[in-house]
């Protein structure tokens, strides 16, 4: 009885030690800190500068320059989001006034209209936005796009700590 049991503990141990990595690519929610997190890869149609170096900060954003309908692309294999109610990160434009929308996609396809964000550039803003209102309830999400939604280029902004929260 001893072996069995021993023996049935260190096959769950295998199974588990093996199953771990796709589980932890969800758990934390991490996407961006100071680098690509978690089996997210960069697939951006603007120019993008990723560990910007900042003098006398630990954050290393995202430099992103969108010329007209160019957007920040960051893909993963589909993931569930279950236990995570909202996208949240930090955003800062160089000059005020611009806008930013932000799409979540599933299939390879946005799922629904985004949010609109204004630039401001007196800081970092703090973006919390619910999941329900960008459309991912319940839905595998493979992608989020921070866009420029107009014709027009944008002066470069930054993004930085880039998250699902519960």
């Amino acid at each position: 009885m001893f072996r069995l049991s021993k023996c049935l503990f260190g096959a769950v141990f295998a199974i588990a030690a093996t199953a771990t990595p796709a589980a932890a690519q969800t758990a934390n929610g991490s996407i961006y800190g100071t680098q690509l997190e978690n089996g997210w890869q960069d697939w951006s149609w603007a120019k993008v500068e990723r560990g910007l170096e900042i003098e006398g900060s630990a954050r290393k954003p995202i430099r992103i320059e969108a010329g007209a309908y160019q957007a920040l692309f960051l893909h993963h294999d589909p993931m569930p989001l279950t236990g995570f109610t909202k996208l949240r990160f930090l955003l800062q434009g160089s000059q005020p006034g611009g806008k930013v929308k932000v799409t979540l996609l599933s299939g390879g396809k946005p799922i629904n209209d985004g949010a609109l964000l204004t630039l401001k550039n007196n800081g970092w803003t703090d973006v919390q936005l619910p999941l329900a209102g960008l459309g991912a309830t319940g839905k595998p999400v493979d992608g989020i796009w921070i866009s420029n939604p107009g014709g027009e280029p944008l002066p470069p902004f930054y993004v930085t700590e880039i998250k699902f929260i519960p």
